[in-house]
């Protein structure tokens, strides 16, 4: 986790993600559609491990597709004026 997304989350949130990454991976996997849409809109890009992930989520389950937009739709209309 990085320092910037570190300091923003409490230390029961820290703990929980760790939880959620190491015993049900879920928690990166959820995370990488919506890294997806932020990249789509200019807000960061993805690594490696994240391009691959998203390559399979949308390949084998098609959800990483589909969640990509609902995030995405939500991440322009906050940043909207």
């Amino acid at each position: 986790m990085k320092e910037q997304a570190r300091k923003l989350l409490s230390g029961a949130e820290r703990f929980w993600w760790v939880i959620w990454n190491v015993a049900f991976g879920a928690g990166y996997l959820a995370k990488v559609p919506i890294r997806k849409a932020a990249a789509e809109l200019g807000m960061g890009q993805l690594t490696g491990a994240e391009r691959f992930w998203y390559r399979l989520e949308c390949v084998a389950f098609g959800a990483g597709y589909f969640s990509k937009i609902i995030a995405k739709v939500a991440l322009a209309q906050s940043t909207a004026p």
